[in-house]
């Protein structure tokens, strides 16, 4: 009597135990990202044959060839982590361990470690490409992913384009003129420290003309874009006092000037209007005029005759240049409810914010005519081409800009001119091409549609995202966007030949080949998802019925062995 029985039953309990651990471990790992479920392959061992022919042929049972991976694809679950990165479609993503060892994997549950590297679950660190600033992926292996990218630097403002609707309903203004050197003033010789009450200028008889100058405004600028408003006191030569102390260290070279100026006529200016006024520099060998100025009247004084000027005086002291103003200059006021300004933050070299202002008010001529006024932080702009008499921006009789549509600004005013850089160290003169072409005139409320410009501060790093192709976009606190690495992806000829690490590792074998190493969405590589990751591919299902298929083959083969070891036993009674 053969015993055969005993053995195949005992290997195929072996086998189905073999498979209920495969089924086991399958449900076990059915919430872990990336996991690719087993099957168990069995094969039939080696037949006996009984009598020398094939049709004679005993079985000897079962085994477990293999346990082959099914790399199928898992259902994605979007997350809150920009970092965390699905595969939809063929790829593993690639890190590498401390020690150097390469690893694959489909869990893309990455975060990022005290070193600015993208890193897995484990602390193996995920590598990629550097990318240009055009998004191009460098040459050459993969490297590992960094993003510690620092501060961006600065980018000073070169253009500007201003999309506006002037309201075609505000009436033009009424001018008036000068009748003498509008704004008189000098600059320090020498830096004054805070606390002091005296300042020494170039030209004291700018502000010794008459009695009646002690007393007036006078406004210091610090050079650094601020201002300060004190009243004479005393003026000795060249050196002036004020009616206290400064308040702020004051750099040499900064403009000192008045708040007055003297009008032909003052007839139809009230007290908070608007004052537009051109003027003409002395040391200009042409008759351009280059510059422009806005303020506010804060008093009047009417001429007492024909043959007197007005004074009025402005909320806020006129710039200079070295040798003032020549006389005569147009002027002209208005209600401020005329005006419309829109500002703008633009940037020098270094970072700094400048704000650009850009205020339009109606001219004298014809309706559809205007002026513009532009200042860099609360300082008139020089401007090119800049006539004294023909409007800046004018409009045909359908709404549509005829003239004004580009124009040159520079920040500097004209004491600092010759320097090249600014008191602050940032690059002097900061020129800015100002686009007025999609300029409107309707009628319908003044509004500002968009003012953008193209420079801007530096920046740190603040988020990032993915794209489908695995770039990973920096977005820094300044507003502004860098690429910064993309993904490497590796693929297989044969994956089922990878080995299992462990934590959803794989490395290479020579089963599975050699890797094949691109990105996403090229060859056949698939995509990634950003704020995703791949799920189990486990079916519990049929896991289950895995499971009772396993659990009646081992309990059938559990009966074939006692039914064995009972024919046995009646065997040996009989013998006894």
């Amino acid at each position: 009597m053969s015993v055969n029985a005993l053995f195949t039953a005992v290997s195929g309990l072996n086998a189905n135990q073999t498979y209920l651990g495969v089924v086991g471990n399958n449900i076990a790992n059915s919430n872990t990202d990336g996991f690719k479920s087993s099957d168990p392959i069995f094969e039939n061992l080696v037949s006996q044959t009984m009598s020398g022919t094939s049709s004679s042929q005993e079985g000897l049972g079962t085994d477990v060839y293999s346990i082959q991976q099914e790399f199928g694809q898992g259902a994605l679950q979007t997350t809150s982590n920009p970092l965390d990165m699905a595969i939809d479609g063929n790829g593993f993503f690639i890190v590498k361990a401390p020690n150097g060892s390469t690893y694959y994997t489909r869990n893309g549950q990455f975060s990022e470690n005290a070193s600015g590297n993208i890193v897995d679950p484990t602390g193996d660190i995920v590598q990629g490409y550097p990318l240009s600033s055009s998004g191009v992926a460098s040459s050459g292996s993969p490297q590992p992913i960094s993003l510690d990218t620092g501060a961006i630097a600065p980018k000073a403002t070169t253009t500007a384009t201003l999309t506006a609707n002037l309201d075609s309903n505000i009436s033009p203004q009424m001018p008036t003129t000068m009748s003498s050197s509008s704004f008189a003033g000098s600059y320090l010789t020498a830096p004054a420290a805070a606390g002091s009450d005296t300042i020494t200028v170039n030209s004291a008889a700018n502000f010794s003309s008459s009695s009646a100058v002690v007393g007036n405004s006078i406004l210091i600028g610090n050079g650094n874009g601020t201002n300060n408003l004190y009243t004479i006191k005393k003026i000795a030569g060249n050196v002036i006092t004020l009616n206290q102390p400064l308040t702020s260290s004051i750099l040499q070279n900064t403009a000192v000037s008045q708040n007055t100026i003297q009008l032909k006529s003052t007839t139809g200016i009230d007290s908070g209007d608007s004052l537009q006024i051109n003027t003409t520099d002395e040391t200009a060998s042409t008759t351009s005029d280059p510059y422009q100025f806005l303020n506010t009247v804060s008093s009047i004084v009417t001429p007492s005759t024909s043959s007197t000027a007005g004074t009025v005086a402005l909320e806020n002291a006129m710039p200079l240049s070295l040798s003032g103003y020549t006389k005569g200059g147009a002027v002209i006021a208005g209600p401020p409810s005329d005006y419309y300004s829109t500002t703008i933050k633009t940037y020098d070299s270094l970072g700094n914010a400048l704000p650009l202002t850009v205020t339009f008010a109606p001219a004298s001529s014809t309706s559809g005519s205007w002026n513009v006024y532009y200042s860099f932080n609360g300082t008139a702009a020089e401007r090119s081409s800049l006539t004294s008499k023909a409007p800046d921006v004018t409009f045909n009789s359908s709404g549509s800009i005829l003239t004004g549509q580009s124009l040159t600004l520079t920040d500097v005013p004209p004491y600092v001119a010759a320097t090249t850089t600014l008191p602050d160290g940032a690059k002097s003169p900061l020129t800015v091409g100002l686009n007025l072409d999609n300029l409107t005139q309707y009628a319908a409320d003044s509004a500002t549609t968009s003012f953008i410009q193209n420079g801007y501060s530096t920046g740190t790093l603040t988020s990032f995202t993915v794209d489908k192709s695995g770039r990973i976009t920096g977005l820094f606190s300044n507003g502004q966007t860098k690429y910064l690495y993309q993904v490497a992806l590796a693929n297989f000829i044969a994956p089922t030949g990878l080995v299992s690490e462990g934590n959803s590792l794989y490395s290479q074998s020579y089963a599975s080949g050699q890797p094949a190493i691109g990105t996403a969405q090229t060859g056949n590589f698939g995509y990634i998802t950003d704020s995703a990751l791949e799920q189990s591919n486990v079916n519990i299902s049929s896991q289950f019925t895995d499971m009772i298929i396993a659990q009646n083959a081992y309990v059938a083969n559990s009966k074939v062995l006692t039914t064995e070891n009972a024919m046995l036993t009646s065997l040996e009674q009989a013998v006894a």
